[in-house]
């Protein structure tokens, strides 16, 4: 019955455009989450230090830090702000050209209303000089990083940022 109304309704390509339409609008799989403005003024910190590291910034990168702020690398050290600043700022200096980095947000946790736990995936491409021959090299890396938020007086704060795992890292022909 349904099949004669709709065939007097619609043409044939008529009705198969209907159909598509009414499958897919079915697919269209759950609603996304609405960010929280917690989540929100973290993401936007996250981008604030995405623009340090791509204005070779290291003050910049630990801005959002809260006084005790700790980095540990992929070798497992682990380093307080000034010996991360130190660190930095060398890496810095040897970086002739940050071509491109993608800062993607993997994972958003509020354990508690006071703290956040964060994973990002970073993935650049950059020339650097080596310091024992002056010679560059292009290079391409990603790596993923966990991070512990705590809220604080003045709002959000990044307290420790670990490497998770080793990073990829990718030789490129350089650029003339």
């Amino acid at each position: 019955m349904i099949s004669i109304a709709l065939n007097k309704m619609f043409d044939r390509p008529q009705l198969l455009v209907l159909l598509i339409f009414s499958l897919t609008g079915c697919a269209s799989g759950p609603a996304p989450q609405r960010q929280s403005a917690a989540e929100l003024e973290i993401r936007g910190k996250i981008a604030d230090i995405r623009a340090a590291i791509m204005a070779k910034s290291a003050t910049g990168i630990v801005a959002h830090g809260t006084p005790d702020w700790t980095f540990t690398g992929p070798d497992a050290v682990t380093f307080d702000r000034a010996g991360y600043l130190a660190r930095t700022e060398a890496l810095f200096a040897r970086i002739v050209a940050i071509e491109s980095l993608q800062t993607t947000v993997d994972r958003v946790a509020f354990p508690s209303t006071e703290s956040a736990d964060i994973e990002i995936t970073q993935t650049m491409v950059r020339s650097e000089r080596a310091p024992e021959t002056g010679e560059i090299t292009r290079i391409g890396l990603r790596y993923r990083e966990q991070h512990r938020w705590i809220r604080a007086a003045g709002g959000w704060r990044i307290q420790r940022v670990s490497f998770i795992g080793t990073p990829e890292r990718t030789v490129y022909p350089t650029r003339r």
